[in-house]
């Protein structure tokens, strides 16, 4: 098949990275079917790779329309939340042979990070037993998009840490009034964009707040309004962006699924 073997997007983000600046500020905003966009990809048009690489560069957002299913992120939520009521919090390096781990970073942990974070957080590696059978659902949906992103359509699946880069599957809640992300920007060296599955939509599972991107005017844009469970939200890395709290009404209950989750992919 075509995208196992020449990947035409990778010169093409080449060239602009060596010629123009990277984004930092909010573009434009697309809505794509998944079906659609994902065949785009593999296809390889020379005007698509083109126009699709020069859009994200000068700061486009693309929402990725139905890309799961709506249950099976409900579903998720709460085997998550099973999951980690189940099992005490840990931290570990990603060296070789770490385990899946979940962890609650309160205000006091979040200051610790490079940039200030707020979340109740389980990590999932490709080389563990896989309890939620995360990775047979979700590669399927990452391929073509790190494809976009000019690397190898399977790049970085087989790693451990001894190999330098690895995938992990994050899966993050922002519980209510103190779930928060400050504005920042991603690396860009091993993953040009930054890969966000919805888990619930605002308006209905939450309210206010939620992930913004900044725009030319330095002000905040909330995005979240267009989203639906089961959608991915992709950009270019150095984009800057960030969450912030949402339900303010409402006080952190452990016990609670309150407050807003999303799946983030990351190499």
């Amino acid at each position: 098949m075509t995208e196992r073997n020449v990947n035409k997007y990778t010169a093409v983000w080449e060239a602009l990275e060596s010629k123009e600046p990277q984004p930092t500020v909010l573009g434009k905003v697309h809505q794509v079917e998944f079906e659609e966009f994902s065949q785009q990809i593999r296809a390889q048009d020379p005007k698509f790779v083109e126009r699709v690489v020069r859009s994200l560069y000068a700061g486009d957002i693309y929402f990725v329309k139905e890309a799961f299913p709506r249950e099976y992120m409900l579903n998720l939520k709460n085997q998550v939340h099973e999951y980690w009521n189940s099992r005490p919090e840990a931290f570990h390096q990603m060296l070789e042979g770490t385990p899946d781990y979940h962890r609650l970073i309160d205000e006091e942990l979040g200051k610790k990070y490079s940039f200030f974070q707020v979340k109740h957080s389980a990590y999932f590696f490709p080389w563990n037993d896989d309890p939620l059978n995360l990775f047979p659902v979700i590669m399927p949906r990452w391929r073509p998009l790190k494809f976009l992103g000019g690397f190898r359509w399977d790049e970085y699946e087989k790693n451990t840490p001894k190999d330098g880069v690895v995938d992990r599957i994050q899966i993050a809640h922002y519980m209510p009034q103190v779930g928060m992300l400050e504005t920042h920007s991603d690396p860009y060296k091993h993953q040009r964009l930054f890969i966000s599955a919805y888990m619930d939509k605002r308006g209905v599972d939450y309210e206010g707040g939620g992930f913004y991107v900044i725009d030319q005017g330095n002000r905040r844009v909330y995005l979240e309004d267009q989203v639906e469970v089961g959608d991915i939200g992709i950009g270019y890395a150095t984009v800057c962006h960030g969450v912030a709290p949402c339900d303010a009404h409402k006080t952190f209950d452990i016990s609670k699924t309150d407050g807003r989750w999303f799946v983030g992919l990351y190499s």
